[in-house]
C-alpha cells in the first residue's frame, strides 16, 4: 500500500475521524514524528490484526500521511501472517531505534508479546520473535522500550508493571535485572492500570500509564480514563505518583481507558492519547494537547481536554465535523454513517456538546446546521456561556440558519438542545461563517 497524504487540519482528533488508532506512542526518528498505535475498526472491539504507522514533518504537525500497513498477525482470510505463532489482536506497540534498525515491540490479545525488525521507521516490519526471558516466553500487555545511554529498558503489564533490560538481540530479557511491580494498582500505591510509557525527562525516569488512581484510600478502582505519571532517579524505582497528564472523560459517555504518552517536538511538549467513540469504549481515535513541562524537576502540567490539537485554536471557518468537538453531554454522543458522515446522536433535553476553543473576530457570524429532526426542537448556542442565539429546528425540515456576534478571542463554543423528553435530532453538519 503506498503512502497517503491525509486530509488534515491539526485539529482534534488529529487524523481523519474514519480512522481510528488508540494507544498512541509517540516517537522522533530524524526530521519527522512517528504515531504508532493499535487500530481500532469501526463497529468491532479492542483493535483488530494489524498497525499502520502515521508520521508528520516535526516543522509542520498539520500535515500527517498513512504509510499503510506495517504489520499483521493475519492475512485477509484469518491466516497466520507477519507472527509466526498467533493470529491473535495486535494489541498498543512501541517502536525504538538501534544502530540503523527500528524494533517494533508488539502484544498480542492472547497475551504473548514480540519483536519485528524494519530499516524504516514506517516498516514495513519483519523477522518476528517471541519476546523471552530465562528461556521462557515473556507474556503479558503494553510494551514500551526506553533506550538511556545504550541500555535498553523494556516495560510491560496490567495492573503491576513489570521492567528488565533487554539484551543486543533486543528479544531477550536479562533475567538478573528483572524488577516485578514497579508500579502497581495496590492498595496506596500508584493506581497503574496498564499502558506504561517509559520517558526520560532531564535526569529523571518518568513513566506514563492509565491510571485508576482516586484520591480516597485505597487509592485504586477509578474508571482508568486518566494518563497519570510517576517519577524516579532510578530506571527501577521506586516511583513516586505525581498528577494526572490528561483525563479523557466526556469525550464519550462511555468513555473506559486511556493510553499514550508525552513528547517534546522542536520546542514544544505535548501528550498524545486517545477517545473513544459511538457510545463504547471502543472506536477510539488519535489526540494530542500541548503541554508545559519542567523539564529540571519533572513535573508535567496537567492538560486541558481541547479541539485544538496542533493548533492553537480552531479557527471558526476551519470546524470541518461534529466530531471535531471534545465534549459532550446528556448522552449526546458522535458516530460514524455510510458514507463518510459522523453525526452527533441521541440528543436529549439539555444534552450536547462543546469545542475547545474556537477562535472568533470581532463581529457577526452566520451558523448553518443540517440536521434529521424527530421533533420540533431547539438548538442554544453560547459562547464563553453567554447565549449568542436561540435557532429552532422544526421538525418538517432538515436545515437552519441563524446570525449572532461574538467578540475576538479563543472561545468555548457549545450548542445545548432542549424540547421534548425523548430523541430530539441528529445534528448532521454545521458550518460558520463571518460576515458583514
Amino acid at each position: 500500500m503506498p503512502d497517503r497524504i491525509l486530509d488534515t487540519n491539526g485539529a482534534n482528533p488529529f487524523l481523519p475521524p474514519d480512522i481510528y488508532i488508540p494507544d498512541g506512542e509517540p516517537k522522533v526518528f530524524g526530521c519527522r514524528v512517528y504515531l504508532y498505535g493499535s487500530h481500532d475498526v469501526f463497529g468491532g472491539g479492542y483493535c483488530c490484526g494489524d498497525y499502520h504507522v502515521f508520521s508528520a514533518p516535526v516543522d509542520d504537525l498539520t500535515k500527517w500521511t498513512d504509510h499503510g500497513v506495517s504489520f499483521r498477525s493475519r492475512d485477509e482470510y484469518g491466516n497466520i501472517a507477519d507472527v509466526p505463532w498467533s493470529t491473535a489482536d495486535l494489541y498498543a506497540p512501541d517502536v525504538v531505534k538501534k544502530g540503523k534498525k527500528y524494533y517494533l515491540y508488539f502484544c498480542l490479545s492472547d497475551g504473548s508479546e514480540g519483536v519485528a525488525v524494519s530499516d524504516s521507521p514506517s516498516g514495513p516490519f519483519s523477522d518476528a520473535k517471541r519476546i523471552t526471558m530465562d528461556g521462557r516466553p515473556v507474556e503479558g500487555i503494553d510494551p514500551s522500550v526506553l533506550e538511556d545511554g545504550g541500555r535498553f529498558y523494556y516495560t510491560w503489564g496490567q495492573f503491576s508493571m513489570k521492567a528488565a533490560e533487554l539484551c543486543d538481540d533486543m528479544c531477550t530479557l536479562k533475567s538478573e535485572t528483572f524488577h516485578d511491580a514497579v508500579i502497581t494498582n495496590n492498595e496506596g500505591a500508584q493506581g497503574f492500570h496498564e499502558g506504561s510509557s517509559l520517558r526520560k525527562i532531564g535526569d529523571k525516569y518518568c513513566i506514563i500509564y492509565a491510571s485508576e488512581w482516586k484520591s480516597e484510600f485505597p487509592n485504586k478502582s477509578a474508571a482508568p480514563t486518566k494518563l497519570d505519571y510517576a517519577v524516579s532517579d532510578n530506571v527501577y524505582g521506586p516511583y513516586e505518583r505525581k498528577g494526572t497528564v490528561v483525563d479523557n472523560a466526556g469525550i464519550d459517555p462511555k468513555s473506559w481507558n486511556c493510553h499514550g504518552s508525552v513528547i517534546k517536538i522542536g520546542e514544544r511538549w505535548y501528550v498524545f492519547y486517545h477517545g473513544s467513540s459511538n457510545n463504547t469504549e471502543f472506536n477510539r481515535r488519535a489526540r494530542v494537547e500541548r503541554i508545559k513541562v519542567d523539564e529540571e524537576n519533572a513535573v508535567i502540567s496537567r492538560a486541558e481536554i481541547t479541539s485544538n490539537g496542533f493548533l492553537d485554536a480552531l479557527p471558526a471557518g476551519l470546524i470541518k465535523s461534529p466530531a471535531n468537538a471534545c465534549r459532550f453531554f446528556g448522552g449526546a454522543f458522535v458516530t460514524q454513517r455510510r458514507g463518510g458522515s459522523f453525526p452527533i446522536v441521541n440528543i436529549k433535553k439539555t444534552g450536547g456538546c462543546e469545542y475547545r476553543y474556537v477562535r472568533f473576530s470581532s463581529g457577526r457570524y452566520r451558523l448553518k446546521v443540517g440536521y434529521k429532526p424527530f421533533e420540533d426542537c431547539l438548538l442554544r448556542v453560547t459562547v464563553n456561556g453567554i447565549i449568542a442565539a436561540d435557532m429552532l429546528l422544526p421538525a418538517d425540515k432538515a436545515q437552519a440558519e441563524c446570525e449572532f456576534e461574538t467578540e475576538s478571542g479563543d472561545s468555548v463554543l457549545a450548542f445545548t438542545f432542549f424540547g421534548g423528553e425523548g430523541v430530539l435530532c441528529e445534528l448532521e453538519s454545521f458550518e460558520i461563517k463571518e460576515f458583514g
